[in-house]
């Protein structure tokens, strides 16, 4: 199992994969087929017949590179900071995981052989923070009055084999004081969780916890090929007058291949 087959969604359609990348409105219902990213990379000019389809968080910001080797048709790619990781088989169509030296660093990309460049080509990449990918900034207002949002996202397993003792936890909680996240889950129902009105309303029958290690995570359970989960993050905002410019959080999923 890769970690590009645990996929983390955006919600808010009621048709399972339609438009709709508004974190704003990922308020629970169907996956939307719209990807949770945590970095944005700048596009490949030498490696064609290539595409970047996501760059884990643990990449960090900075510059990477993406190398082809014409002669063995492999891909490598190397992490900001890091070294070189172990090169893959790219000949024939397909989406692959590419992991640098740190093997915790890794891109996903999508993969044209027939467009393939007819030499060995590497490209520098940068990777930068996506602000406001789920929540949006917290206004001077909502700050000094506190505020409380809630978004919601599926996971969805998305390879050929059954996932067991899924679960997610918070690898890192808000370093702003005055703010704090908590998570939920929720089971699908037809591929669906509930729908709340707005971002201030409260989801029901739900349990919010701060789960911040695997040791207290919280159980998802087993995953069919194709199944799908709900998890629902709280933002809590404690009413203050300090700003915090670039505050953040991280989750973690982890499932088994059974």
């Amino acid at each position: 199992m890769a970690e590009m087959d645990i996929g983390i969604y955006l919600t808010g359609v009621a048709t399972d994969g339609d438009a709709q990348s508004d974190p704003n409105s990922s308020l629970g219902g169907k996956r939307s087929g719209t990807v949770l990213k945590s970095l944005s990379t700048t596009a490949l000019a030498n490696v064609t017949g290539v595409l970047i389809d996501d760059v884990s968080s643990s990449s960090g910001i900075g510059t990477a590179t993406l190398s082809f080797d014409f002669a063995a048709t492999t891909l490598s790619y190397t992490a900001p900071g890091d070294t070189v990781g172990a090169a893959a088989d790219v000949s024939t169509d397909g989406t692959y995981q590419l992991y640098s030296n740190d093997t915790t660093k890794y891109a996903v990309v999508t993969v044209t052989s027939a467009s393939l460049p007819s030499s060995s080509q590497s490209d520098s990449v940068t990777l930068s923070n996506l602000m406001e990918n789920l929540f949006d900034s917290v206004s001077s207002t909502q700050a000094q009055a506190g505020s409380t949002e809630y978004r919601a996202l599926i996971v969805r397993n998305d390879s050929a084999f059954s996932m067991g003792a899924m679960k997610v936890w918070i690898d890192t909680n808000t370093p702003f004081v005055d703010d704090t996240v908590e998570i939920a889950i929720e089971a699908t129902s037809a591929g669906a969780i509930q729908s709340v009105a707005n971002e201030t309303t409260v989801p029901t029958a739900l349990t919010f916890s701060t789960a911040n290690s695997e040791a207290n995570a919280l159980s998802i359970g087993s995953l069919a090929s194709g199944g799908s989960y709900g998890v629902w993050i709280k933002r809590v905002v404690t009413a203050t007058t300090e700003r915090y410019p670039e505050n953040y959080f991280s989750l973690t999923f982890k499932a088994d291949t059974v």
